[in-house]
């Protein structure tokens, strides 16, 4: 039982590694990952080769997967494309591996001393995500350190050794527990590892060929968790299946020529351990020799067994980036996820204001009534999206992440607003001047058109402004809403100017022209509000930071 809590344990530092790598790697790189992704991959020899870069500078598997679904599914690259990507990033991701073994694992303590000066002592956020990432590989370290200890005091005649000779006699089914590790773990880099640390200390009681089978089971564990990941929408659960397809039909064919195999990576090198790791990037390589040039046919095999739902057949409307029952470990992607599903809502409170301005100009009651209904889709949206950001506030958090947060939570709640004015005042606006039958004077339709337009230039501008974070454009929203309460003021005063002439169409629209005006400078306060946030984040950071 102890030489089993000392592996577990081993285990567990591995885990607390990779966790703090993709922590790391948040901290130095964020979601920039993803638009180097988008840049590079033009074509498919380029996507390979972009996966294999991205890879090796964040070695994770479940970070690359979450980063190629979010890639897919905001339609920045096709599946086709990212899975070319992802052929690439299985090579780049046996790096870590690799280091694994090369028995550096005396250096851990070095490495965690280094770590731990750089993430505690230091203020910068790159300096304390170098920091956390060479942490990352001293926890890791130790853990391979760990799982040798215990493995070395295993009896030979002991159960532990009587598991792994029965294991040698099954290799499917020693493939298929490591494929639930895998899943369980959510690292292929931990599941191999375990195998790497009981390895080295019994290199004679530990056949190879059964380190062969947990490396093929392992892999294909990683692309079952892409596929869980990627489910929910039909391009990034198409992406995932052609990954897993190719995956699969590699270990498929590792486990019929398992002699043959096992033969070429044994000598592969000397060491046992390099054997491993060989094979895990072996596997990865004959993935890509054999999928590269077949990518068309892969994601046209997975178009027919994931085709699209009937024309006729409605889907729900919900949430397209994020999902409540599994949101990214990274807190970069998930933020970067919460942040498009954000826009999304954004473009569809814009589109709203767009059609409604449309009905009042057509007398379209039936338009002006659906747009009205249209506010259900930004409730449920909004509601989605704060439970996302809430449940992300439970994390580890930097000050900027934090800022992040806060500052996506109050841009929702003034599209969440903005939808409210739309429905409940614009529209019954449009629907009593429909109903009276009455028009708007010449000179007083044409300042509530340029006012609209100019509302609806700042709500591009703030959603610009939101995603870039863009402090010139901020103060460039700030400057256009002292502008516009300056106009308003200006286009009432016209309007009680008409009144004293006596236009009758003026009498006649006068509390609606009011009212139009008064709401749409509404909707101008609650956009302009971004500008403020962005603003605010310009400011120097305080000496508090999150440990």
């Amino acid at each position: 039982m102890w030489i089993f809590l000392t592996i577990a344990g081993g285990v567990a530092l591995i885990l607390l590694g990779v966790r703090y790598l993709r922590k790391g790697l948040d901290r130095l790189v964020g979601t920039r990952l993803g638009g180097i992704m988008q840049r590079m991959a033009g074509s498919r020899w380029r996507a390979f080769g972009t996966g294999l870069g991205v890879s090796v500078i964040a070695p994770s598997s479940t970070t690359m997967s979450v980063l190629a679904v979010q890639t897919v599914q905001q339609g920045h690259l096709s599946p086709r494309r990212t899975l070319a990507v992802m052929f690439g990033a299985d090579i780049g991701l046996t790096v870590t591996v690799q280091l694994l073994a090369l028995r550096i694992e005396e250096y851990a303590p070095a490495l965690l001393f280094l770590g731990t000066i750089l993430f505690l002592f230091t203020h910068a956020t790159r300096t304390r995500g170098i920091g956390q990432v060479v942490l990352a590989f001293g926890f890791i370290f130790m853990g391979i350190f760990t799982i040798k200890r215990g493995a070395a005091d295993m009896d030979p005649a002991g159960d532990m050794m009587q598991i792994i000779q029965i294991a040698s006699q099954y290799p499917l089914l020693t493939a298929i527990l490591a494929c639930i590790m895998a899943m369980f773990l959510q690292s292929s880099t931990a599941t191999i590892a375990l195998v790497i640390g009981i390895l080295a200390a019994n290199p004679a009681e530990f056949p190879l060929h059964v380190a062969v089978a947990w490396v093929a089971g392992a892999n294909v564990g990683v692309a079952l968790t892409t596929l869980m990941i990627g489910w929910p929408r039909i391009e990034s659960r198409r992406l995932a299946l052609g990954n897993l397809i190719g995956k699969g039909t590699v270990a498929v064919v590792a486990l019929l020529l398992l002699d043959q195999i096992t033969a070429l990576v044994g000598r592969s090198s000397p060491s046992i351990t390099h054997q491993v790791a060989n094979m895990h990037t072996g596997f990865n390589v004959a993935l890509a020799i054999i999928g590269l040039p077949l990518v068309e046919q892969i994601s046209r095999l997975v178009e027919k067994l994931v085709p699209e739902p009937p024309a006729d057949q409605k889907q729900a409307f919900g949430p397209r980036y994020i999902s409540l029952t599994s949101p990214p470990d990274s807190l970069a992607l998930a933020l970067g996820q919460s942040r498009q599903e954000i826009l999304h809502m954004s473009e569809i409170v814009r589109s709203m204001l767009v059609d409604l301005w449309y009905a009042i100009k057509t007398d379209n009651a039936q338009l002006a009534r659906k747009v009205a209904q249209r506010d259900d889709h930004v409730d449920l949206l909004d509601d989605q999206i704060k439970r996302y950001l809430t449940r992300l506030a439970s994390q580890e958090t930097d000050p900027e992440e934090a800022a992040e947060q806060m500052r996506q939570l109050r841009y929702l709640a003034e599209l969440e607003m903005i939808g409210d004015v739309i429905d409940k005042n614009l529209s019954e606006l449009a629907l009593k001047k429909i109903q009276l039958g009455v028009d708007f004077s010449r000179d007083g339709w044409k300042e509530l058109e340029d006012f609209y337009q100019k509302v609806t230039q700042n709500m591009t501008i703030a959603e610009t402004a939101f995603t870039t974070r863009d402090h010139v454009l901020a103060q460039q929203l700030l400057r256009h809403k002292q502008r516009l309460d300056d106009y308003y003021r200006e286009l009432r005063d016209r309007h009680f100017a008409r009144l004293n002439r006596g236009l009758a169409e003026s009498h006649e629209t006068s509390a609606i022209h009011l009212d139009l005006l008064t709401y749409l400078k509404r909707i101008n306060g609650s956009v302009t509000h971004v500008a403020y946030a962005i603003i605010q984040s310009a400011e120097p950071p305080s000496e508090t930071r999150a440990e």
